[in-house]
């Protein structure tokens, strides 16, 4: 992995095969593989960004993410707990409402910003 000046890692989180912008902060126990996230993001406790086996190509850019590379955006919150699946992309500035109170986001999907 290559982590970015600025980025903090909490005890007992994982970051593998994966690319970190400038001050990010992955939470307590929160799981990174093989996805790109950018700046300032906040990946909460417990959260597993990149998770699983499922190939899905994204829905909504099939063409750019099927090679299982999840893409978390510029100051994109994921919430305490929650599970990204591969080929996923979480649009910049997402907040924790922008999940509508799901944990799940499935393989192939994208999480877009209401605001």
């Amino acid at each position: 992995s290559l982590l970015s000046p600025g980025v903090r890692v909490a005890r007992g989180a994982v970051v593998r095969d994966s690319i970190v912008m400038f001050d990010t902060y992955i939470g307590a126990r929160a799981v990174v593989d093989r996805s790109i996230i950018a700046k300032d993001c906040v990946i909460g406790n417990g959260a597993r960004v990149g998770d699983g086996d499922d190939m899905r190509p994204n829905s909504t850019e099939p063409e750019r993410l099927s090679a299982g590379i999840t893409l978390v955006g510029k100051r994109a919150f994921v919430p305490w707990g929650a599970t990204i699946g591969r080929n996923c992309r979480i649009d910049p500035g997402v907040t924790e409402a922008d999940f509508h109170g799901q944990r799940m986001v499935a393989s192939g999907e994208t999480v877009v910003h209401a605001g």
